[in-house]
């Protein structure tokens, strides 16, 4: 009993890692170059600076949810193309601390919680991929460590593979037994039909 607890319990984990990893390789696909991978209007990001310390600590999981530009608000958490040359359009996360409209366009004054002062660029609402709405520093940690293909490959991957493997030859197993199963019924009908055609005769 206790056995097939813990193969049913291996089974979950396993299926749970594969959609995971179906779910990250079609963001990835379709994302185009240079954009943050996203999924019905959610990104999935890990912070990669102490800038928004002690808020989100560098490896921290975040969720970021494509938001209206007019529903942004001051105190709000958002991820957004950085107009820094330094960045090079790289993604950024920092608090909005200031909003503002103009010529039709939300613009948006951010800050990191562990800098002291305000980023010195702007943020256009077309450079906004949306607002902060989960994080987590475990699970940035534990996505930071399955990147690494030295911790990948032998704690993922390898297990992975075997309990794989090890369905398939279970389904073969099984099927081949459902199979003689039905030829030996098949059989047995078969004779029961000829013992009742020769009883009436």
């Amino acid at each position: 009993m206790l056995k097939k607890v813990i193969y049913g319990i291996i089974n979950t984990v396993s299926i749970v890692i594969i959609m995971a990893a179906v779910l990250v390789l079609c963001m990835v696909v379709m994302t185009k170059p240079g954009k943050a991978p996203e999924i019905y209007g959610y990104s999935v990001l890990r912070v990669m600076t102490g800038s928004m310390e002690p808020t989100y600590p560098v490896d921290t999981l975040i969720v970021v949810k494509k938001t209206d530009p007019a529903e942004i608000r001051e105190g709000d958490v958002i991820s957004f193309y950085s107009s820094d040359p330094a960045l090079d359009g790289a993604v950024n996360t920092h608090r909005v601390v200031n909003v503002k409209q103009e010529d039709n366009q939300w613009i948006y004054t951010t800050k990191g919680d562990g800098n002291n002062v305000a980023d010195p660029y702007e943020v256009k609402s077309g450079d906004l991929i949306g607002k902060v709405i989960y994080d987590s520093l475990p699970f940035g940690k534990l996505s930071r460590l399955t990147a690494n293909p030295l911790i990948f490959i032998p704690l993922i991957l390898l297990p992975l593979a075997v309990i794989l493997v090890t369905n398939l030859v279970r389904t073969i197993s099984l099927a081949g037994k459902i199979a003689k199963e039905e030829e030996e019924r098949a059989v047995k009908e078969a004779i029961q039909s000829i013992r009742d055609k020769q009883q009436k005769e």
